[in-house]
């Protein structure tokens, strides 16, 4: 039986909406050519005709919210010890897999606003449904501000990614790379964890990061943190985030990643600060209830829909994954470099 839903549509952001439904995306994504901060920033609240129309259609011509589990669950949760390069321990996860969009309509998530940096290649991203799978292709150039931290500029890679268009809770959580690719943006941007070359915390390297909590590096642009400014067109503005949670990508188990530094507080503690700077999970422990989020950075809300959501705190993005996940198939891992 299906669960009744409603379309909404406001300045900020459209939601497919039970209940209770995490809010998606607040920005337009249409394709833009640059754009100063504040008419980017206007854009971003200003959903356009076509959006809307195509937006409405595909929910009138039968996308409908799968309500198969109703019954209320409990976050994944695992021991607090982490023996391995990325945290994650052997421990069962609970709850029901994500109810929401349609594999189309999250397909069409993926879009690039438009070049935001006149000196780097247009930002490209397509996704596609493939079976039961999100076929996801970018070249990784970001669409908003590239602020140099580094020598070097974004060069365009060929990425490809495949999530599961209907993700499912594992049995055992499985471990983030340890370098390399944990998730992708809505943009086509690679989304790492918080380790860097040095297998220390990214924050170890005073400057490492843009303030928009990106930098370009021997593999290729990626996001480390999902950061906002006033004074940088980022992926999203403080107002929003500070708002409500905003849909930043996917992770590779096909689970949506949230903003949620405003909202929620990693479980995870600085235990020993003299890792920091050589072995970030080494130097951090998961203390379950600590926070409000598990150990893998999410929770299972009301509805029983899972989802990770960042932190201003380690790991800031991902934990560990709770979904069935083959990293490498999926397009993770291996440094990150362009395939």
């Amino acid at each position: 039986m299906s669960r009744p839903f409603r379309v909404e549509f406001d300045r900020y952001q459209w939601h497919v909406a039970g209940p209770t439904r995490p809010p998606y995306a607040a920005k337009d994504r249409a394709h833009i050519p640059p754009r100063t901060l504040p008419e980017r920033t206007h854009l971003r609240r200003t959903t356009t005709l076509f959006g809307s129309v195509a937006l409405f259609a595909l929910v009138i011509t039968g996308c409908s919210v799968d309500a198969s589990s109703e019954s209320t669950s409990s976050s994944p949760e695992a021991s607090s010890s982490a023996e391995s390069s990325a945290g994650a321990t052997s421990a069962a996860a609970t709850g029901t897999t994500a109810v929401g969009l349609s594999c189309t309509e999250t397909a069409a998530l993926f879009v690039a606003r438009g070049s935001a940096n006149t000196d780097l290649a247009d930002p490209e991203v397509t996704a596609t449904c493939d079976g039961d799978n999100i076929a996801i292709a970018s070249n990784g150039i970001p669409d908003y501000t590239y602020v140099e931290t580094s020598p070097g500029s974004p060069q365009a890679a060929d990425y490809a990614f495949t999530i599961p268009a209907t993700p499912t809770l594992a049995g055992e959580l499985t471990d983030v790379p340890a370098l390399g690719i944990a998730a992708v943006a809505l943009g086509g941007v690679p989304i790492y964890g918080p380790t860097e070359g040095t297998g220390g915390d990214v924050n170890s390297l005073e400057g490492a990061l843009s303030e928009c909590g990106s930098h370009n590096g021997p593999t290729g642009f990626h996001i480390h943190q999902v950061l906002s400014s006033d004074n940088t067109d980022c992926l999203f503005t403080p107002a929003e985030v500070a708002d409500a949670p905003q849909l930043v990508g996917y992770a590779l188990d096909g689970y949506p990643v949230y903003t949620g530094a405003d909202q929620y507080t990693s479980s995870w503690e600085l235990t020993d600060e003299s890792l920091f700077a050589s072995d970030t999970w080494a130097a951090h422990s998961y203390v379950e209830g600590s926070g409000d989020l598990d150990q893998c950075n999410g929770l299972t809300d009301a509805d029983g829909n899972y989802a990770y959501y960042t932190t201003a705190t380690f790991p800031y993005v991902i934990g560990c994954y709770a979904g069935v996940v083959d990293v490498t198939a999926a397009g993770g891992g291996g440094g990150g470099g362009p395939r």
